[in-house]
């Protein structure tokens, strides 16, 4: 297999769609760090700054500038843990969720114009593909 056009193809995907989201994210004076935690902190309410962290790998700095930035635009919100005061849980707000449906939106608008000329057989054929190849990510032994 030439493994040149899933590299080509990985980097050009990725590369358009972060040049799309960008310029809607910059819209708001935010990035794509930004973009990024608003996605995380949609499909887990109430993970503390810690917990974020754990998951992107980004710096405690990071997340701490980009949540300022999100709470500025009144995107997210973060609040006190009930039971342990030095935590704080981030949260999207309505704003939040309604903007984040507007840049997913733009996200799979470019995902259906890629793939617009591609049989739904080939569609689904692909995604076992990408699933299967997926799952091996867990199986690479990375040496040290």
């Amino acid at each position: 297999m030439d493994y040149s056009i899933l590299t080509g193809f990985a980097t050009r995907y990725m590369m358009t769609k972060k040049r799309t989201l960008s310029t809607i994210l910059k819209q708001k004076d935010l990035n794509t760090i930004d973009g990024i935690l608003m996605v995380l902190i949609d499909k887990h309410p109430d993970f503390s700054q810690e917990k974020i962290g754990e998951i992107t790998l980004f710096d405690g700095a990071s997340i701490a500038r980009a949540l300022k930035r999100l709470e500025a635009s009144g995107f997210a919100e973060r609040k006190v843990h009930p039971t342990n005061h030095r935590k704080k849980l981030v949260n999207l707000t309505p704003a939040g969720k309604e903007f984040l449906s507007k840049v997913k939106a733009a996200d799979h608008k470019i995902s259906d114009q890629l793939f617009e000329d591609v049989s739904e057989e080939d569609k689904k054929s692909l995604e076992e593909i990408l699933t299967h190849v997926f799952n091996n990510f867990d199986k690479i032994d990375i040496p040290k």
